[in-house]
Parts: structure tokens; sequence; C-alpha cells
């Protein structure tokens, strides 16, 4: 759940983490020493004022315990424990721990923990205002410990990992080397076997130093170069020191409240949504936007920018810029015994090939003419030479072999992307093959290049063509779990933005198949589409009948209605594939285009969310 679907307001989250804070620190010995504390406060505080949700009131607290740990509760308020101080090997590595903690506030990961018979037992409703006053309002102490304990379950995988990157590319923004959470990572693995017992609860709540490492190394190779990243100070050698100095505290100081946090039980089984976001993070591609000489029209967003799911709105909207263009990637994930199949769709609100205004009368002159004789273009295709249109939805999709035991020891083997209603096929740059150009990856994430004003997907290669369509530079989007929101756009301004991944399952797919909407415009009757699925003893051909869903989405200005979603794009050099196969049978449709034999598995573990009618969400599209 996150924390619209619970109905948790800020406030009520605020409140919440205010309670427990309380029950904490009436528990648990706190470390008094003003001078420490004041630089925790005051490291976490720089931190906080570049994350993305700077506006909240943090506050830094430090916990006497031997222990290596530190948490966040809801709202901003973060502890380190002593410990942890004292293992941190520089100013750095302790602020990529603040940095960590920051993540789960910013990204609300505490919401999806929260049952409201939780809320209900630290004393209030999530009806009514907001709460105010001291501690006073605490039910009775053991049912704000049962609520406290409810809140600290261990974040799942996903969550952890956003955490991490997001605290990566806050420490950057702060001004603190982000590769000092890789090191700190080292530092504690190192630490592990000739420490266990203060390292025990540190593991047990957090992911493995190793995995934490991998995911985060991707991110910081595509931050930019930037002289005099912060490593250490003398300030952080002289409260080393301090602490150092302290009276060790009493063994068995811990409370129960605090040991339920540190302690946290294990994972319950993921849901399907969480599961396959956490493939599609693991792999989302870095797309290095080139910016056009109307930047804003080039940054990547999502279809409802604009606060409703209205097509012909977009293009007007879009010049606004009092709406705030967050960095919103959708995706969808596939799976067959041996690959993952994941299609990622980057939406932009103008098409604007041909100049702004220029490419809009030109695209109505020649729609204009292509009325006309439309009778005489048997391809159907005459319609699509227009200029500007209002949307555009492009994308790829990246194929993953699987290997070893869990979804991170996947390679991508193939690579398919969307420039203007062709699909370019690609092999890693490692195996190549013959006939088909390469990619290039960071990590596990491939390299896609987006061309300015018309927006088409390509492998990114940075060569004279490409750096030559980027009249105003390139913006690079690197997934990071939290949707930035951008401006600038010029030469030497800010040239990264990170993105967050939403599903299209939960979004215009169900939309679509409403058929026409304020969203969509056109339908195309996709009849019935064979399957193959995994059944006892092998695999099973299942029919699933879609009938009429929308195709294309509505829009007014230049080329009505051109763009499409991932189910309505075709490639123009082989219409003999039926609409949608690229999107509804990917394995099909990977096997034919690189020729593979009969050892790439093409049926699926699951097709429940192709045969589900799920349910249109009220209030959903603004008329």
């Amino acid at each position: 759940l996150s924390a619209q679907l619970l109905g948790l307001s800020e406030p009520h989250e605020i409140e919440l983490g205010r309670r427990a804070a309380a029950e904490i620190e009436f528990d648990q010995p706190m470390l008094r020493d003003d001078k420490i504390v004041d630089y925790v406060e005051r490291l976490g505080l720089r931190l906080a004022r570049k994350s993305g949700r700077s506006h909240l009131r943090y506050r830094f607290r430090v916990i006497e315990s031997d222990d290596v740990n530190a948490f966040a509760l809801p709202g901003g308020f973060i502890y380190v424990t002593r410990g942890l101080l004292e293992a941190a090997g520089s100013e750095a590595e302790l602020a990529g721990v603040l940095a960590h903690e920051i993540g789960h506030v910013v990204a609300r990961h505490h919401a999806s923990r929260i049952r409201r018979e939780q809320i209900a037992s630290l004393g209030f409703t999530l009806a009514g205002p907001a709460f105010g006053g001291g501690i006073t309002g605490i039910a009775t102490r053991q049912s704000g410990r049962a609520g406290v304990r409810g809140l600290f379950q261990k974040f799942n995988r996903e969550q952890e990992r956003e955490a991490d990157r997001l605290g990566a590319k806050n420490l950057y923004d702060a001004g603190y080397d982000p590769r000092a959470m890789i090191s700190f990572f080292e530092t504690i693995a190192g630490m592990r076997e000739s420490r266990p017992g203060v390292f025990a609860r540190f593991f047990a709540s957090h992911p493995s130093p190793e995995d934490r490492a991998g995911n985060i190394g991707d991110l910081i190779e595509t931050l930019p170069s930037r002289p005099g990243l912060i490593r250490n100070t003398d300030a952080f050698a002289r409260i080393q020191k301090r602490v150092a100095e302290l009276r060790p505290p009493a063994s068995g100081s811990s409370s129960d409240a605090v040991a339920a946090i540190l302690e946290a039980g294990e994972e319950g089984p993921e849901p399907e949504e969480a599961s396959q976001r956490e493939l599609a993070a693991l792999y989302a591609p870095l797309f290095y936007q080139a910016l056009g000489d109307q930047p804003r029209f080039d940054y990547i967003t999502n279809f409802d920018f604009d606060g409703d799911w209205r097509g012909d709105n977009n293009w007007q909207n879009a010049a606004d810029e009092k709406l705030p263009m967050k960095a919103w990637v959708y995706y969808h994930v596939q799976e067959t015994a041996t690959h993952y199949f994941l299609h990622y769709a980057a939406f932009h609100p103008r098409d604007y090939k041909g100049g702004v205004r220029r490419g809009r009368f030109l695209s109505r002159g020649i729609r204009a003419a292509v009325d006309r004789v439309s009778s005489q273009d048997p391809t159907g295709r005459a319609r699509e030479a227009v200029l500007a249109h209002e949307n555009d939805l492009e994308g790829c999709l990246v194929v993953v072999e699987k290997r070893g035991s869990g979804p991170g020891d996947g390679r991508v083997v193939f690579l398919e992307t969307l420039a203007h209603n062709e699909f370019l096929k690609y092999v890693p740059e490692s195996a190549p093959r013959e006939g088909f150009e390469t990619f290039r990856q960071v990590g596990r994430r491939v390299k896609l290049y987006v061309e300015p004003r018309g927006h088409g997907i390509a492998v990114y290669t940075g060569d004279e063509q490409q750096r030559k369509s980027a009249v105003n530079g390139f913006r690079l989007y690197t997934f990071t779990g939290n949707a930035d929101e951008q401006r600038g756009g010029r030469k030497g301004e800010s040239d990264t933005a990170g993105y967050d991944l939403v599903p299209l399952s939960a979004t215009l797919w169900p939309l679509a198949k409403q058929g026409l909407t304020p969203t969509f415009a056109e339908t195309h009757d996709y009849g019935t589409f064979l399957i193959d699925v995994v059944a006892e003893g092998g695999k099973q051909e299942r029919a699933i009948r879609l009938g009429h869903v929308g195709s294309a989405f509505r829009g007014t200005v230049g080329g009505a209605n051109l763009a499409r979603p991932p189910w309505g794009w075709f490639d123009g050099k082989n219409r003999d594939i039926p609409l949608g196969q690229w999107y509804f049978d990917p394995a099909r449709t990977v096997r034919d285009h690189f020729g593979l034999g009969p050892e790439f598995s093409t049926a699926y573990l699951s097709v429940e969310w192709l045969e589900a009618a799920q349910p249109f969400a009220p209030g959903i599209v603004s008329q």
C-alpha cells in the first residue's frame, strides 16, 4: 500500500513518527553529549535539505548502545547508535548511513508497513485533523509499544535498494562522495567476522553489504564528475575521539521497544506487484535524453503530469511551468522459465518535430492532404508522415536471461527499442551477432539514447550525430526510486534526473480496457490471442479474448491521435506481425526477431494480468 492508498496524510505520518519517537526515548538510554548530538544533527540536516522531502522538520538523535545500527521513523525522526559512530570510517560514511535512512522517509516506505489496527494502537485514527501537543496523548505504554513494533517489520529488498539509491544521490547533491556508501558496506562486511555480536542486528534488518554495493555502483558511475566532494573532515575525527572517551553503556540496557525495531522479523512473501517492481528496478535503463531547442518538451514524465488523464490537453499544459514535470517511466514485467521480459516506456506530452509552431501547421496540411487521398494509400502509413503531434510514448524491451538463484543474477541478452514505428534490435557488446547492432551497459542497466523533439529511442553511443542533436546537452535519467521534479534544461544547468517507475498494468492498461475515453480516442479489435503458458507436464496454449482495447491516445494538435501505448506499437517494416504481439507476447516476438531455437522458452509462468478483467478505478479520468 502507498501512503495515498492507505489514506495516511503527511500530518498523520509525522504524528505517528513523533509518538513512536517519544516511546523510544522514554525507554531507551539516549546519548546526552551536546557536542556529539549537535554534530550528528547538523550533518543530518545538511543532507535533509538536499533530499526529496526537504520541507519536513527532521530530527537526528544518538542511542547509547554498542550495537551498530540506524533506523528512521515516519515523518523524519532518525536514530543512529553510538556503536555506528565508532564503526564509520569517515564523515562521508556516516553521512551515507543517514542518507539511506532519509531515503526511507523520502519514499514513505513506512506507509506500506502500517496497518490501520497498528495506527489505532497508537491512539488515533486516519480521519480527522492532524494532532498536536506533547506526548501526553499517547494511549497506554503497552498499546504504544505494540504500534511501534508493528511499524518496524523489515523493509523488503526493493525498499532497501531504493533507499540506498536515494541516499547515494542525496550524498552527491549535498557535496559528499557517494562512493563512501560502498566503502562503509565494505567496512562492516570486514568487521562482521571479528565483531559478530554488535553487527548481528544490522545484518538482520539490512541486505548484505555485497548486494547493496552492487545496487548503487551503476548509479554512482552515471553521476557527473564533480571536484571537491567531501570524504572526511577534522570535525568527524574530533567527534569520534570524543565518542571513544565516553563511558561504555551498561549491559542489558536495550529496551523492548528498540529491540523490536533492531530485531525486525523475517520478511513475509512479497506480493507479485512488489516482486515485479523489484525486477524492473534492478534492470531499469539509463536514458540519455538529448535536449532540443525547447528542453521542457523533452522532459520524460507521466501522462497525468497535469493532474488528469485527458490526452487532448497535454500539449497546452506542457507549456505551463506552474505544472511540475516529475520524472516517471512506465514498466511492465513478464516471465518464462528461462527469461524475464521487461517493457519500459517514456512519455512526452509533445512530439515537436519541425518546431513547436511550424511543425503543428505543417502537420495539419499533411493530414488534410492525406484525408483527400486516403483511398489511394494501400499501406495506410501516409497518415503517419506528419511532423508534430500531441503526446508521445516510446520505449524498449529488455530481455534478461535467468542465472543464479536471484533476479539480480540475470544477464541482459537482447534489447529492442521503438523509434518512429520501427523496432530496433540489439545484442550485448560482449556477445556480438552478425546482423545486429550492439548495446552497452553500466552494471545491469542498458544505455539508451532518446532523441529530442521526436523522442525515438535507440542505443546510446555518444557519437557525433547524437551529440549534435543535443543542442542543449543531455539529461541523464537514472532510476533512484524517487521522481525528481524537473527544471532547467539549458546547457550548464542540471543534467541529471532521478526517475521512479510506475506500472502500466495499474495505469494506462485499465483505461485502455474501457475503450473510448478522454485518454484513448481510438480502439483496435485485438480479437483472441493465443498465449503459451506453463502447465503440468509442459506448456499449454491458452486463448485469451481481448476484443476492443484503446490503442491510440486522444490528441488534437498536429497529427491527431498518433501516439500509442506499447500494445499499439508496431513495426512499419513488418506489418504481418499482429498488433499487440510485441507487448502481449514478447517471448514469441523475441524468438522470431533473433532467430532463436526451441530451447528459448515462450511459455509464461502467469498471464493473470492479461486474463483478469481489471476493474476501472472510479474517478481516474477527468472529463
